[in-house]
């Protein structure tokens, strides 16, 4: 039996890492959100990844608020009241 791996030699797509925090109960929640570029043009769906385990239920809950508020300024229709920096 024969295997063949191929690799392409260009990357397929890359990934953006943006910082950010949200402050619940007077205390700062860091993350990252990973916004992958695809060489084509299709989109990836974004995500995000908390500094440290410790991230309370209710922080990691606004996860999909976090990704909303990120694609309302990526497309123009925010101008940064958002909270994103």
């Amino acid at each position: 039996m024969e295997t063949k791996i191929s690799l392409d030699k260009e990357a397929s797509f890359t990934e953006v890492w943006y910082e950010g925090n949200v402050e619940y109960e007077g205390k700062e929640h860091r993350f990252w959100l990973v916004d992958p570029q695809h060489k084509i043009g299709e989109e990836y769906e974004c995500e995000v990844r908390w500094f440290f385990k410790n991230v309370p239920r209710q922080v990691r809950a606004m996860y999909v608020t976090i990704i909303e508020l990120y694609k309302k300024e990526k497309y123009g229709r925010g101008t940064n009241q958002t909270g994103i920096s």
